[in-house]
Order: structure tokens, then C-alpha cells, then sequence
């Protein structure tokens, strides 16, 4: 949607198209939000690849592991495969493959979720500086004009700062900072937090407090907007005392598996098993988080919450 009302607010008469496997439910959205088949920007997968200049690659890690062949295959000469990940570098080269030589490839990375993105930048049509900062990467510019191109999709998608990285520090970072921080830390800490406190006699309401709410409570407007130091500022000196004893002990043994974590990562190990769970998927489906009893009791909790304080 940023791409295509971007391109018509400049006047370009450069074409935005859908791709989507035959029956996905997504087709109904495309449509709610102005594609359609007769219009021919929206259509099946690779009939839409065989058309692009610019093909980007949204699917999931898994799908682009397994149709990564069928999708190089399908696009025409000449044309630029972009990415919004560098996932699918990592996994051609732990199986001893790369991208076709005879093509760009480039990567526009928006650091937040897709709905952010959209968010951000209608907001930005009326605050300035509105929008997701992206990071960007050149991994093969055969025709020269493949940064160009990758600032222009940037720029197209609404991103107020870019700055340039390689697809191989993009994935290693990004899948870095999912397991050992925005999914793995954070669940992790909270439901053993949240186990312990009930083994010491907490109720499970009052444990979630302690526990989720602390990190994903008020808390963390602070942290976002102001930095961890002005959660410890804000603190009275008993506290303080607590919190420097409790950062002390938990440093190293933290950074300990944070390396360890980062090391899976850039070896090729964590992408081999995400692969591997891909497989296994249907025989083996994951649980839903929502039927944890840390989820349940979370949402009695969160309907009290007080957001002013």
C-alpha cells in the first residue's frame, strides 16, 4: 500500500502488484485496500513474479527456504529480487548455494511490523518525520543501479532514516535479537518469573504483576522513550541498591547465553533448525500461546490496568 500511494502521489505510472498463492485468504484483503484482478494488480503468485521488474519477497523464512527455486525460476531477465530480510542468504549458503549472478538482489529492512509501517506513514502525511527507519543492503548490483533502486523503495515505503548494512549482518541481528531478546528474553524471564513467584506463595494475579507487568507493563514506556538509566534514576536509594545487585549477578551469566545465542545464529545452526522445524510443522503443530495459563490470568489482569500510572 505505501509503495503504490507513493508512486501515484509522485505521478509515476509504475505498476504495484500483489502475488499470493491460489486460495489464500489474503485476497480479500488485497482487495478491501483497492487491488483487484481487473485492474491486474493483483494476481496469482508467480504470474505476478514473471511480470515484475522489482520483485519483493514478503513470505515467511520457511516458504522462501522451500520455493526459493521456483521463484528465481519464475522471474523474468534483468529483473531485481528485494528482500525485507537477509534469512534467505543465510540459508542458501549453510546448503552451499547463492542467488543467480546475473540479478540484483537488495533488501529494504522497516524496523517494525507491517501494520506499523502502514501506521506510520499515513501518520507522516501530517507529522513530519512520521514512519519506520529502515536499514538497506546491495548483496548483487549487477546492473549498477541497485542502491538507487533500494533508496527509492525506502524511500517509497515511508522510512524517514535508512542506513546501509549487508543482508548477512541484517539476518544475524535480526534473528539474534528475536531469540535472545524480543521473543526469547522476554518470554522466558516472565514465565520463570512467573513460576517462581507462585511457588513462593503469590497468587497467580498478583505473580503476573510481578513478573509480566514489570517488563511489559508502564515499565516499558519508559524504557522506550527514555532508556533503561531512567528507570533506575526514578528509583528511591533502597531500591537502587536492589537494582544494582540484581544487574551485577545477572550481567554475565546473561551475556554468556546472549553469545551463545549469537554464535547459533552466525554459524547457520539456528537457521537450519528453523528450517527443520518447518518441516515438521504439520505432524507437529506449536502450541497456542493463549492457552497458557500465564495468558489467561494476563488478561484479567491487563483489564484493571490503570494506563495513566
Amino acid at each position: 500500500q505505501n509503495l503504490r500511494d507513493s508512486l501515484d502521489e509522485a505521478g509515476c505510472d509504475i505498476k504495484v502488484r500483489i502475488g499470493l498463492r491460489e486460495g489464500s485468504s489474503s485476497f480479500e484483503e488485497a482487495r478491501e485496500v483497492g487491488f483487484s484482478e481487473d485492474a491486474d494488480t493483483l494476481g496469482e503468485m508467480y504470474d505476478i513474479i514473471g511480470k515484475s521488474d522489482l520483485v519483493m519477497l514478503l513470505i515467511s523464512d520457511a516458504a522462501q527456504a522451500a520455493l526459493y527455486k521456483e521463484v528465481f525460476a519464475a522471474m523474468k531477465p534483468g529483473a531485481t529480487l528485494g528482500l525485507s530480510h537477509g534469512f534467505l542468504l543465510g540459508y542458501l549458503e549453510s546448503i552451499g548455494e547463492s542467488f543467480p549472478e546475473e540479478m540484483d538482489v537488495i533488501a529494504v529492512c522497516p524496523k517494525g511490523m507491517g501494520p506499523s509501517v502502514r501506521r506510520l506513514y499515513e501518520q507522516g502525511k501530517e507529522v513530519n518525520g512520521a514512519g519506520i527507519n529502515a536499514s538497506f543492503a546491495v548483496h548483487q548490483d549487477k546492473s549498477g543501479k541497485a542502491t538507487d533502486l533500494a533508496l527509492g523503495w525506502g524511500v517509497a515505503l515511508g522510512s524517514p532514516f535508512m542506513f546501509e548494512t549487508t543482508l548477512t549482518s541484517e539476518y544475524c541481528s535480526d534473528i539474534y535479537g528475536e531469540r535472545g531478546i524480543l521473543l526469547g528474553a522476554v518470554h522466558g524471564i516472565v514465565e520463570s518469573l512467573y513460576r517462581r513467584y507462585q511457588r513462593q506463595g503469590m497468587s497467580p494475579e498478583q505473580a503476573f504483576i510481578e513478573s509480566c507487568e514489570s517488563i511489559t507493563g508502564n515499565i516499558v514506556k519508559i524504557i522506550s522513550t527514555k532508556g533503561i538509566k531512567a528507570v533506575y534514576d526514578g528509583l528511591n536509594d533502597d531500591d537502587k541498591k536492589i537494582f544494582e545487585e540484581a544487574y551485577s549477578a545477572s550481567y554475565m551469566p546473561s551475556k554468556e547465553i546472549l553469545q551463545e545465542i549469537y554464535d547459533e545464529v552466525s554459524s547457520g545452526n539456528e537457521i537450519r533448525t528453523v528450517i527443520m522445524h518447518g518441516k515438521r510443522i504439520d505432524k507437529f503443530p506449536v502450541g497456542k500461546i493463549d492457552g497458557t495459563d500465564t495468558w489467561q490470568v494476563g488478561e484479567k489482569v491487563r483489564e484493571s490496568r490503570d494506563e495513566e500510572n
